[in-house]
């Protein structure tokens, strides 16, 4: 039995995701998780992720998007 992780939103969540769905035409996987039980799970899910992405790094912000873009770019995904 597979979780359902497009039920349980706010009415804001909701409004926030049609509007991306409307502007990209798919909502991105990780939207989906960071959105999924919020105050249970997508809060800390969030700060884990963003401490380990830019944490202890010696790159600026935008250097890490950058490579990520290209990385993504390399292996043809949509980013």
């Amino acid at each position: 039995m597979r979780l359902s992780i497009f039920e349980n939103r706010s009415w804001g969540q909701q409004l926030g995701l049609q509007t991306i769905k409307m502007s990209l035409g798919h909502i991105p996987g990780p939207v989906h998780v960071l959105t999924y039980r919020k105050r249970w799970f997508g809060d800390l899910y969030g700060a884990c992720l963003q401490e380990g992405l830019r944490g202890a790094t010696a790159w600026s912000k935008g250097e890490v998007e950058l490579f990520a873009a290209f990385v993504s770019k390399l292996n043809q995904c949509v980013y």
